[in-house]
């Protein structure tokens, strides 16, 4: 008994666990969770409930509770607390405990961590909530919403800032754009107008907000919609003690500027009381004034303009100055900012009689209430307007486009229960919306429930359970309810809050939710919601449901200067407003005398059920939020606080309906390690364990408890085995077990005991080995040996000259045994990061090569060094050493253990023969190095049948193709070639020295774009002729003759080979009748042989009846085809008399006599031969001449081919679109504007008449389509002259930025291409298609069809290079503008090769980067097109802007000048020269006077004559803010010069600019690019200041001093982006971050 651990009773009424303990004389005691001791009786011994062990130590998912009770749930949640361990799930539900301190758990190490992990994978975490939502919008195309609720303090609105924080960093790394962070900062903006200081939270949201964000069918964010919800607008005017007003007045009053605090007649925060009803100003935690600067930077972010910033400024100051004006029976006249308010606006009011409009004085009480309504209605007003521009930007780019066209995640972020001492209209609102809520939440729980029991087809009943709906019912669902009273009492002239409380208590006094008033003279109601009673005080409950705008107010607005108030009002003044006669009298025009003015309430319903409806519309997660005590202590746990919570927050209401069901759900794993002693066996492998015998412990333990189920879906998880011997095997990966990355990289199931290995660890250590691992760690390891070590390697084994200066600081994955590995990766995921090093950076694989084998030797676990070994077999598979450790590497290998030395050794031996691999290793080659065997493969042919052969890290698709060809004994090997398929694509390997499973391991990535697992990955490999010139010999191999022809029949059947006459088709079918089935007529196999030749277009054009009898028609006729494959062969078969047998080149002379029109053969003689026979027309080309012709005329004719062959160009006749317009073109139809008589339209064919709508039918309806590419060809006549530039800009700008159009764009160009017999308009319409396939690439439905088309048009000059375009531009990204200037004015002289100048770096050069990942002209284009300030640019045409393309240095990793000379004098001196003139650089006078000599003597090298020139050349040798210290005549008397001269007299030039480098390379601002920047963000940095970015991070330099502020690592900025010339940053973490923000003209366009 003693030790154990039971529930007892508490004080709270729930119970709390305690433990048995034993004192030494054996009496038992209880010391409970809090710490207390309590004796023990027999009687109270005997009835103690025993403790599930799943309570005592807890869980991460409270489902798995064996006590599933209140008292279950509440110690979990505080086990979890005093861990640390905020987050807990109920199952898919978070419950989030405030930590009320900050946690290290939210960077963007775990962003990466939980990106694309399912619920429950990993720890919980509001990121995988966040995650589930995401995943499950791109999975299953479906709109995602996540409720967080809980009471004010619990951290509701930290928890939607997180999950939105991580829905824009999973974004923003596809997006181009920066929508994302104009979302995130219009949370500090509604924050502070909308949160404030209360008892219970420092930021507490008086609002609710509903944030839907919009995603693109790729995941991407495009935009956001902020809903906002009853504004708590009285803390305007009021607080409570120890509470604050709104934050940002408290925020303007710190960070606004002296002289704007004059302006706006400001002081300090003490002075307003407004601000100190609740005598708090200062706020723990907080710093107004920086908050002030990061509210001023996204308003700038979100488009504020700095006259709005004001204007918003003037309005609180208003409201502030209002405030402070005291009613006391002498009234003056008050001016307020940009508004006057005269004493007569503030102490009459006007209220209109059945004639007039009468105005009384009011008591300075009223008046004072007269001033608080007016204030309140600015602020409400001003939060309204605020909200609605932020909406403009964040959700501008969707207001043109439909909804439904976008994915959504919406974030629910709305005030909790509220229960205070005095709860008054606003807390029966909000109490309203969290009955909704929770109704939502039970039947959604109840709906999960449901489908988890019919996923598992268990049988079960209809379970019931208690809801709201009579609570609902009550408050607005049946007639009379309470707030439709409310809303008509409202409306009543005479009606009060006393008439109110009557009608309420009348109406609703016999519900069991509703608790009426204990007396006429009560003010109170109650009613029982779903969290307790709530008593509320009716006094006020009209006054605020009116929520009206008084006459009183409109008019002041009305006669205001301030535009602000007439725009935040503008509604009510077009509705209702007050119209100023010309004898200035206000008269009121009422839009509709009869309308009624909405009340809070209805508008409040109005917008629940629109949000209700949004959010049944999709799937829904929650969190619920939990404070675990009201003081904010961190370290404490309210049980009482707590348990209420858990109460309200619905999940009790979880338990409830899991003990209704089935409460026990164990995963496969548990339900097996906990009852296998049922099992009358040794093995429970969950592979290998049967359905019957786990049916069978499901039978015993259903004989003696409650029913079970368990989820079948986890029978493949892994578990714990364990052996015979006692040993634990994990099949899972356990981080710590193994090295920290190289022999951590894999999982595999350790040796058996008894398992011999050879590998003798003295043999590393032969010293006279020259090739040896330890000889080669001594001559280039830099501090360490070459044994294992279980800790972290400080720094790179060897030396590095091009890579930074620690290759370990940052990857945990590469070197070292730590403990633990921060993020649990896939064995395949490690083994891309360590050979994704490898492939990007040559410079270190022997780095990689070194760690491995020092992680070898001396390794005393078995387990981690046959890991090494796979991880080193796998690495020689992908990539070789260098010569420099070849041959150790060989001898180290040939040392290795018993099984992996031939192993390794001939991995290395192939990758050094065939070359290194391109790509990730894949799925399928790992598992093949686990086991050392080759991987298995299977290649069809084209006639179906496959061949099964090895595969291996290092096959080419050369190999493969051979290997085939042996097997097969195919002769004639030339043109074909191995081609891989995933899915619907197919591409070829040609046979050349292309690794195979480079491919394979593109289908794997393309896998897990899809979200799929590699191991899935469908790829086939495939053998087919790929080059049919010059043509195949049918005599020579005939297994060739047979893949070509079942090739060509495929082709012909599925599109790839087309021919427009029909004719051919029929003879084609007849000739595969007559191989198939030879000489004997049968219907039925003329239909097989329709099904098998013809396309699928074709037969549906005509019908399989009419093809039968075409094809019939010559079997019956004629049947004498040959015995051979006829359609292979280039004229008839040698074994048939009838044909003549001749070879291309031939001369043939024609029997006149035996000619026909009527037939397709002729009878002629060979001459080379002297034979006749017949021949087929098709096949002949006629030579005009009268004589016979010499042999050197044939052979100066083009080689023709036969008539299926589409790779002979002169034969093919040009391919149109017309197959590919019966499917997605419009439906032609007679143009209005054709001529009478020419039919229908052909839209694939050429005209002369203008479009009047596009061509594909997906964009008929979609207008503003040009049809200017006719235009540039010359086929449509213009109204104006434009130039080509112009013209193309106009045909590619639209459809560089709309994909949609791209396709149209294709179709147009080569629909007039076609049946074109206009030479200039066929020339134009090439260089067109040619600019085209340089931008973007056809869709995938259009790409076969557009290669075909320029396939059969090789003759034309620019064929050539569109068709390789084309291949090229569709495995790229597409351009982002249009061609550029130098690309048109190319391509228009048939130009295909554009040279451009490139410069190298000089002094004077002002230089702008070029994106890296962007298209060469498309930045140049972007750049001239940037006009200057003040000048018109005609649109079309080009900014005249002289650019330079200039080859220069951006990075400056471990530069050390005398290394490279030529770099040294060609780029790292003209770039630092200028730097250092213009005085970046902090130096003494002794460093300025030896670099300036250095830079006297680089210009005038040996010429001592220039000595007199050093005043007029101070500015190229002195620092430009060091030139004022003197005139430029006393630098020639200064000592200065004589110092110039004589430091550097035996110094040529190039030395003295290589002495210069090495001088300034030891300064910390080294390497730097710097920026003029201006700054107001930042109160304690100057104004401007310099920024200055090298390999260290990002520098913030004080200009004046020189001396650096600080230094912004790299790993600590976690985003940036600029916009105009605006630079924006933000430095710390996801949670914790901070901007800086800053102007400069040198922002990157």
């Amino acid at each position: 008994m003693s030790g154990e651990w039971v529930w007892v009773d508490s004080d709270i009424g729930v119970p709390i666990g305690a433990r048995v303990k034993e004192t030494p004389s054996g009496q038992h005691f209880l010391v409970d969770d809090e710490g207390k001791e309590q004796k023990l009786s027999l009687e109270q011994e005997a009835s103690l409930r025993i403790m599930h062990p799943t309570s005592v130590e807890g869980v991460d998912d409270m489902i798995k509770l064996g006590d599933m009770t209140e008292a279950g749930l509440l110690r979990n949640l505080l086990l979890r607390h005093k861990q640390g361990l905020i987050y807990t799930y109920t199952g898919s539900v978070l419950v989030a405990v405030n930590p009320y301190k900050d946690y290290p758990i939210y960077s963007n190490d775990q962003v990466r961590l939980y990106q694309g992990r399912k619920l429950g994978e990993l720890p919980p975490h509001i990121f995988a909530i966040a995650e589930s939502c995401y995943f499950n919008m791109t999975r299953h195309l479906r709109n995602q919403c996540c409720i967080i609720s809980g009471e004010s303090g619990a951290g509701k609105t930290e928890s939607t800032k997180l999950i939105l924080q991580y829905l824009a960093a999973v974004s923003g790394e596809l997006s181009e754009q920066q929508i994302e962070k104009q979302i995130l900062e219009s949370n500090p903006i509604l924050e502070a107008f909308g949160n404030a200081k209360t008892i219970r939270n420092d930021n507490s949201s008086r609002f609710g907000k509903y944030l839907e964000i919009f995603f693109n069918k790729d995941g991407v964010i495009e935009g956001a919609r902020v809903e906002q919800y009853l504004l708590e607008k009285s803390r305007v005017c009021h607080q409570a003690l120890e509470e604050r007003n709104y934050h940002i007045f408290y925020c303007m009053l710190a960070g606004i500027t002296a002289e704007e605090k004059k302006n706006l007649s400001l002081g300090n925060a003490k002075e307003y009381k407004f601000l100190t009803k609740g005598d708090c100003i200062l706020c723990e935690g907080r710093d107004d004034a920086k908050d002030y600067d990061r509210i001023h930077s996204a308003l700038k972010i979100l488009t504020f303009s700095e006259k709005q910033h004001q204007k918003i400024l003037k309005l609180l100051a208003a409201i502030l100055h209002l405030g402070n004006v005291s009613f006391e029976g002498q009234f003056a006249s008050f001016k307020s900012i940009g508004m006057i308010c005269t004493t007569h606006s503030l102490t009459h009011r006007s209220f209109m009689t059945n004639k007039e409009r009468v105005t009384k004085p009011l008591s300075s009480e009223q008046a004072s209430d007269c001033r608080d309504a007016l204030v309140k209605a600015i602020y409400n007003k001003l939060f309204i307007w605020i909200a609605t521009k932020i909406n403009s930007v964040i959700y501008k780019k969707l207001t043109n486009n439909p909804k439904k066209s976008y994915l959504s995640i919406g974030l629910l972020d709305i005030f909790g229960f509220e229960n205070f001492e005095i709860n008054s209209f606003e807390q029966l609102c909000i109490n309203f919306a969290n009955e909704k809520l929770q109704q939502f939440f039970v039947s959604h729980i109840f709906k999960l429930e449901q489908e988890e029991y019919l996923k598992e087809d268990i049988v079960w009943n209809n379970i019931k359970f208690s809801d709201n709906q009579s609570i609902l019912d009550l408050l607005a669902g049946k007639p009379c309810n309470l707030l439709a009273l409310i809303d008509e009492e409202s409306h009543f002239p005479k009606g009060s809050d006393s008439t109110l409380l009557q009608k309420v208590n009348v109406q609703h006094k016999g519900s069991k939710v509703y608790i009426p008033s204990k007396s006429e003279h009560d003010t109170d109601f109650g009613i029982c919601h779903f969290a307790g009673a709530v008593h509320y005080n009716s006094n006020g409950f009209l006054e605020k449901n009116r929520d009206a705008v008084s006459y009183d107010i409109i008019k002041m607005v009305d006669i205001s200067t301030n535009e602000l108030l007439h725009q935040i009002f503008e509604n009510e003044l077009s509705n209702n407003g007050p119209k100023m006669a010309n004898n200035r009298k206000v008269i009121m025009t009422p839009k509709s005398s009869l309308r009624q003015v909405p009340t809070l309430s209805g508008q409040f319903r109005q917008s629940l059920d629109s949000l209700m409806k949004a959010l049944s519309a999709c799937q829904p997660f929650f969190i619920r939020c939990f404070k675990p005590n009201n003081d904010k202590q961190s370290e404490l746990f309210d049980r009482e606080l707590c348990m209420r919570q858990l109460r309200y927050s619905g999940m009790m209401d979880t338990v409830r309906i899991r003990k209704l069901g089935y409460p026990v759900q164990h995963t496969f794993k548990d339900f097996l390690n906990r009852y296998r002693v049922l099992l009358n066996t040794t093995i429970c492998n969950p592979k290998t364990v049967k359905s019957t015998l786990t049916l069978k412990i499901v039978a015993l333990i259903q004989s003696s408890y409650r029913v079970t189920f368990y989820s079948t879906s986890d029978i493949n998880s892994v578990f714990t085995v364990k052996k015979m011997s006692g040993q634990e095997e994990e099949t899972s990966f356990d981080p710590s077990e193994l090295q920290e990355a190289i022999p951590r990289a894999w999982a595999t199931p350790s040796p058996s005991l008894d398992e011999d290995e050879d590998e003798d660890e003295n043999e590393f250590d032969d010293e006279n080995d020259e090739f040896s691992f330890y000889k080669f760690s001594i001559l280039h390891f830099q501090d360490a040996d070459h044994k294992h070590i279980t800790q972290r390697l400080k720094k790179s084994l060897l030396t590095h000259d091009d890579e930074p200066d620690n290759l370990t600081e940052d990857e945990d994955i590469m070197i070292g045994e730590g403990p633990t590995l921060y993020r649990q990766l896939s064995q395949l995921e490690k083994l891309h990061i360590i050979v994704g090093y490898a492939m990007s950076r040559p410079g270190i694989r022997d780095e990689i090569y070194c760690q491995i084998c020092k992680q070898l030797v001396n390794n005393h676990n078995r387990r981690s060094r046959r890991l090494g070994w796979t991880l080193l077999s796998v690495c020689l598979g992908i990539f070789p050493p260098t010569n420099l450790f070849l041959k150790c590497l060989e001898n180290f290998i040939s040392k290795g253990l018993r099984d992996y030395k031939e192993y390794c050794s001939n991995r290395l031996y192939r990758v050094i023969a065939n070359g290194e691999r391109k790509e990730l290793p894949c799925w399928v080659e790992l598992q093949a190095a686990k086991s050392k065997a080759p991987i298995d493969a299977s290649v069809t042919l084209m006639d179906g049948r496959s061949v099964d052969l090895p595969l291996e890290s290092a096959s080419t698709s050369a190999e493969v193709c051979q290997a085939v060809a042996d097997q097969l004994g195919l002769k004639d090997t030339y043109g074909f070639s191995l081609y891989i398929s995933l899915y619907e694509k197919m591409w070829s390997l040609n046979s050349c020295e292309k690794h195979v499973l480079d491919a394979v391991s593109q289908c794997e990535q393309e896998m897990r774009r899809q979200n799929k697992e590699e191991k899935d990955a469908p790829w086939r490999l495939s053998i087919r002729k790929e080059m049919f010139a010059p043509w195949h010999d049918c005599s020579l191999d005939p297994v060739s003759t047979d893949l070509i022809y079942r090739q060509v029949i495929k082709g012909i059947k599925n599109g790839e080979y087309m021919t427009d006459k029909e004719d051919e088709c029929i003879q084609l079918a007849a000739m595969h009748y007559y191989i198939q089935f030879g000489s004997e007529y049968d219907r039925e196999n003329v239909q097989s042989v329709v099904e098998e030749c013809i396309p699928t277009h074709l037969i549906e054009n005509k019908s399989m009846t009419k093809w039968i009898q075409l094809i019939s028609s010559p079997l019956l006729q004629h049947n004498s085809f040959s015995h051979r494959k006829t359609l292979m062969s280039f004229s008839a078969c040698p074994d048939d008399p009838m044909f003549l047998v001749c070879k291309r080149g031939d001369l043939l002379l024609v029997d006149k006599d035996e000619s026909s029109h009527d037939r397709d053969w002729i009878r002629a003689r060979n001459e080379r031969t002297g034979d006749s026979g017949a021949v087929y027309k098709r096949m002949i080309e006629y030579l005009p001449t009268l004589t016979k012709p010499t042999d050197a005329i044939p052979s100066q004719k083009k080689p023709f081919a036969p008539v299926n062959t589409l790779q002979e160009e002169e034969t093919v006749a040009p391919v149109s679109l017309k197959e590919f317009a019966f499917e997605y073109f419009r439906s032609a139809g007679k143009d209005a504007g054709r001529p009478k008589g020419t039919g229908k339209e052909k839209l694939w064919a050429s005209s002369r008449e203008p479009l009047k709508q596009p061509l594909l039918k997906s964009l008929v309806r979609k207008s503003d389509l040009n049809h200017m590419a006719c235009s540039y060809m010359g086929d449509y006549p213009i109204k104006q002259m434009r130039s080509p530039m112009e013209l193309t800009d106009l045909i590619f700008g639209p459809a560089t930025q709309h994909k949609e159009l791209q396709d149209e764009i294709y179709c147009q160009i080569m629909k007039q291409m076609t049946s074109n017999n206009n030479r200039l308009s066929m020339e134009r319409g090439w260089q067109l298609l040619w600019m085209c396939t340089g931008l973007f690439p056809p869709s995938d439905n259009l790409m076969g069809h557009a290669q075909r088309f320029v396939e059969s048009r090789r003759r034309d000059l620019l064929a050539a290079g569109c068709l390789q375009r084309l291949l090229e531009i569709h495995s790229k990204e597409p351009r982002k503008l249009p061609p550029h200037l130098a690309e048109v004015e190319a391509i228009q002289q048939n130009v295909m090769n554009i040279f451009h100048k490139v410069h190298f770096p000089n002094e004077k050069s002002d230089m702008m980067s070029l994106e890296e990942n962007r298209y060469f002209f498309d930045c140049l284009r972007q750049i001239t097109s940037v006009p200057k300030k003040g000048k018109k640019v005609k649109e079309g045409s080009p900014a005249n802007i002289s650019t330079k393309v200039i080859f220069k240095r951006k990075l400056w990793f471990n530069v050390s000048p005398g290394k490279d000379i030529i770099a040294d004098l060609t780029f790292h001196f003209p770039q630092e020269v200028p730097k250092y003139l213009h005085g970046f650089h902090n130096c003494t006078k002794e460093n300025m006077i030896t670099l300036g000599g250095l830079l006297f003597r680089a210009q005038v090298d040996s010429d001592r004559s220039q000595f007199v020139m050093i005043p007029r050349m101070l500015k190229g040798l002195v620092p430009a803010d060091q030139l004022k210290i003197m005139v430029p005549e006393e630098w020639k008397k200064h000592p200065l010069s004589l110092c110039l001269l004589c430091s550097t007299s035996s110094t040529s030039s190039p030395q003295a600019k290589i002495t210069f480098l090495r001088t300034v390379s030891s300064w910390p601002a080294f390497g730097c690019d710097f920026y003029e920047v201006k700054q107001t963000c930042e109160r304690s940095y100057p104004n401007p200041l310099w920024i200055g970015i090298n390999k260290q991070g990002v520098s913030l330099i004080d200009p004046t001093s020189k001396e650096l502020l600080v230094m912004h690592q790299f790993n600590r900025i976690i985003e940036y982006y600029s916009k105009g010339n605006s630079f924006t940053m933000t430095i710390g973490t996801l949670v914790r971050g901070n901007s800086f923000v800053c102007e400069t003209s040198q922002v990157s366009v």
